[in-house]
């Protein structure tokens, strides 16, 4: 397998829905660290815990992370791959994952852990999948590249030409000159 399809091959897309249930695909690579940030409101939930779970399927969602603080000013957890940094005074929660792994495919939100059957969702779901456009990535690589060299060989075209070698025209006083000289 060549290293670009290997490379094409271990890319993953995080795509969250936005308002009007629209799609944004953001593509990653393997290995690579997804960090997102979820917004709240601060008159509502700025003391309440957080948390990062995974959505399945069927049952309820599997809390990947939980702060077990309640401080104004700073709330941070950690279990495994996952971070989780509240920051109450800007009313965010930036989640990261470290390490992206196939395994990781699924659905995830960030919520407002009020207690394990009552959490209130946090901004947008997101969704990590393998990326399906390699073929579009393999096409603009290479019109990219092209299209690259032709810019680099067209300007060294312009430079030769403006360095070549220079023809000198008669000039009019030599003309009017040799006008007068036959007469």
């Amino acid at each position: 397998m060549s290293p670009l399809l290997l490379w094409l091959g271990l890319m993953l897309c995080v795509s969250g829905l936005q308002a009007g249930d629209e799609e944004e695909h953001k593509c990653i690579l393997e290995g690579q660290n997804l960090t997102l940030t979820c917004p709240y409101n601060i008159m509502l939930y700025s003391l309440s815990l957080k948390a990062w779970q995974r959505v399945r399927s069927q049952g309820s969602p599997e809390t990947l992370v939980l702060t077990n603080t309640r401080k104004a000013d700073f709330n941070v957890a950690r279990a495994g791959r996952y971070l989780l940094e509240d920051y109450p005074t800007e009313s965010v929660v930036k989640v990261t994952v470290t390490g992206l792994q196939r395994q990781d495919v699924g659905l995830y939100q960030c919520v407002v852990y009020l207690s394990p059957d009552n959490v209130v969702i946090l901004y947008q779901r997101i969704r990590l999948v393998w990326c399906q456009e390699q073929p579009v990535t393999v096409i603009v690589l290479t019109c990219g590249f092209i299209l690259n060299k032709g810019l680099v060989f067209s300007v060294l075209f312009i430079f030769l030409c403006k360095a070549g070698p220079k023809v000198l025209q008669p000039s009019k006083t030599s003309k009017v000159q040799g006008v007068s000289e036959k007469q």
